[in-house]
């Protein structure tokens, strides 16, 4: 069963805790049977964005086939955000984008014009921006929702599918925007049925916030998704296959 986590961090730290090396997450990787990777900076959520993205893109090189970077944007710099997505998404190897409202203290509306513009660079890339999503009042799934419309042509994916209480408003948002993704990652498993019936298998993927912490968090995060019942083609779309899909629109 092949698997591709879309929510996962590689960094040295967070704040004053030390995290995963790279040679551990490759190791703990292994040992949940997980093939490859989508990878944020924590520490570039809080300092030093350009330098944060920097040491992501030389960690990777352990594993390039298997670690997959994305840009960590800040809309709070203005035109220097938007400019840093740019520089980092004009090496190919980075494969998307990362934002974290919560954590980064912004909300999109309050930079509407640098969100979009981050979300346009992206979309003319033919890459992701995930968002992180459920936790108020900067992070709502809601406001995840806001900027796939306001970016259409953009793939925007909220990083928790709603993670508590905002599941079922995920699941509505998720059909009704067709820009719009769901990661599954922190949700129950009894809850990734209802997601995939409201917005559709195909809007459905995994993450599991591995490298914020260690290899159990994996593992308990599959565990989450096998025990959904799911079919098998339905499985292996969420685990695998619509990730893949999600990556494979990269453009010079």
């Amino acid at each position: 069963m092949n698997i591709i986590d879309f929510h996962a961090h590689l960094d040295d730290r967070w704040l004053g805790t030390p995290l995963p090396s790279c040679t551990a997450f490759l190791a703990g990787m292994d040992m949940c049977g997980v093939q490859s990777a989508c990878v944020f900076s924590v520490m570039g959520l809080y300092e030093d964005c350009p330098g944060a993205n920097d040491r992501l893109l030389a960690a990777v090189q352990a594993a390039p086939e298997r670690l997959y970077p994305f840009a960590v944007a800040d809309p709070k710099q203005g035109a220097a955000g938007v400019e840093e997505v740019a520089r980092c998404l004009a090496n190919p190897l980075f494969r998307g984008v990362k934002m974290h409202p919560w954590l980064q203290a912004f909300a999109p509306a309050m930079v509407k014009e640098s969100t979009v513009a981050i979300a346009r660079c992206a979309a003319s890339h033919g890459v992701p921006v995930v968002l992180h999503d459920g936790t108020p009042p900067y992070a709502t799934t809601f406001q995840a929702a806001a900027l796939a419309r306001w970016v259409p042509e953009a793939t925007i994916i909220a990083g928790h599918a709603g993670l508590s209480d905002y599941v079922h408003a995920a699941g509505r948002l998720a059909r009704e925007l067709a820009n719009l993704h769901l990661c599954f990652c922190g949700p129950k498993a009894g809850e990734l049925g209802y997601l995939i019936e409201a917005a559709g298998v195909e809007k459905v993927l995994f993450g599991s916030d591995f490298g914020a912490a260690t290899w159990p968090i994996l593992a308990e995060r599959i565990d989450a998704v096998t025990a959904a019942s799911l079919g098998a083609e339905a499985l292996a779309a969420v685990l695998y296959g619509n990730a893949a899909r999600l990556l494979a629109t990269r453009c010079p």
